[in-house]
């Protein structure tokens, strides 16, 4: 049982209490009391209150509690994620339910994706049906859906080597940040967008020298914009100089960033950051720090192959989750036929969209990557 509670409104939560996966029959003289608990089981968030038999939807005879909560208990609560647990507790049993909190003034989505439109077009995807076909009278849930979407996403992050949205990076976690501004710049944020760390760079000694001019390759692509970028010597909170901005030159797609000097505003304390750094002759770890925006903008209409990867990758994830057998038989509304399913087809179809056909070096990994090359040598 997965149950929803809207923020602000009177909710009542029908929940089966089982035990072996079998409903456990509750006398109806018993007391059985429901509170809502974060879902660590740590924090109360809405104390007891007892459950009645008699309550509308209610059937303890068969095991089935109805709890009640006020839209001024509701209103304590916060939207998740994360999601909260219902706690029911009687004669000799105490079991635990998770329900979603929703706030009606908030949409419901992943990076990419809204729950609502996302879920309703997997439901009518051909693949989602086969698997259905395979098991008659099995309905998928939305949330078996939506957390294979919020998988899928995931997994393709991760394959790719990208924020899938525009994701504001900070060299240091807010509370490493003595100062406060990180903190002050992640609730500076616009509502919804995502923030993470990249750790510091390293200082090398011939940062500045011959024709190099100073490069950094940021860890996170496609850059969108550099807002900061800090020489840090010798601690994080002193002897730190900012690089004008009009020294940087930036390759957006590749995420390489070039300092040429425009002006001569930061010569002075560059020099003898330099002189300090060049004095050791030795590489400064965590030397520079870089504050800046990196991931795909409007994937649905940069990378729509991205978009439809995803969408298969969730249906796979379903179907594989089912254990679906490799062949079966459809028998319904006068059809009866065989048919097989080889799900490393469908894994290969994905595999192509993101690194291409075997032997092409293509793919989005090359659009957003660029061309792979290796070297062999002794």
């Amino acid at each position: 049982m997965t149950a929803t509670i809207i923020i602000g409104q009177d909710e009542s939560l029908s929940a089966t209490v089982q035990a072996n996966g079998v409903p456990i029959a509750i006398a109806t003289g018993s007391t059985v009391n429901a509170r809502l608990m974060s879902l660590d089981g740590r924090t109360t968030l809405v104390n007891d209150r007892p459950c009645v038999s008699n309550a509308a939807g209610a059937d303890w005879a068969q095991g089935v509690v109805v709890a009640a909560f006020t839209s001024a208990e509701t209103a304590t609560l916060t939207a998740g994620p994360p999601d909260i647990m219902l706690v029911l507790s009687g004669p000799g049993f105490v079991k635990r339910f998770r329900v979603h909190v929703e706030d009606m003034a908030d949409t419901p989505q992943s990076l990419l994706f809204v729950r609502d439109l996302i879920v309703d077009e997997l439901r009518e995807n051909q693949l989602v049906l086969t698997a259905q076909n395979f098991f008659a009278g099995v309905t998928l849930s939305d949330d078996m859906i939506w957390n294979s979407v919020l998988a899928a996403e995931a997994e393709m992050a991760r394959r790719l080597r990208v924020p899938l949205v525009p994701t504001q990076f900070f060299p240091l976690t807010p509370a490493e940040d003595t100062t406060g501004q990180i903190q002050a710049k992640i609730d500076a944020l616009p509502p919804g967008m995502p923030w993470a760390v990249d750790t510091p760079y390293d200082y090398d000694p011939d940062f500045f020298t011959g024709e190099k001019w100073g490069f950094i390759v940021l860890r996170k692509k496609p850059l969108i914009s550099a807002s900061l970028i800090r020489f840090v010597y010798p601690a994080p909170t002193t002897g730190f100089y900012d690089i004008p901005a009009d020294w940087l030159r930036l390759d957006h797609k590749y995420a390489h960033i070039r300092f040429v000097p425009a002006s001569s505003q930061f010569v002075a304390p560059l020099n003898a950051f330099i002189l300090q750094a060049l004095g050791g002759g030795r590489t400064i770890p965590f030397a520079i720090q870089v504050t800046y925006v990196a991931g795909i903008t409007d994937a649905a209409n940069t990378y729509p192959e991205m978009v439809d990867a995803i969408k298969k990758m969730a249906i796979l994830k379903i179907i594989e989750n089912a254990f679906v057998p490799q062949s079966g038989s459809i028998s319904a509304d006068g059809l009866s036929q065989s048919m097989s399913f080889d799900m490393k087809l469908y894994r290969d179809t994905i595999n192509n969209i993101i690194d291409g056909p075997p032997g092409t070096n293509g793919g989005l990994m090359t659009a957003i990557h660029g061309i792979r090359t290796s070297a062999l040598g002794n």
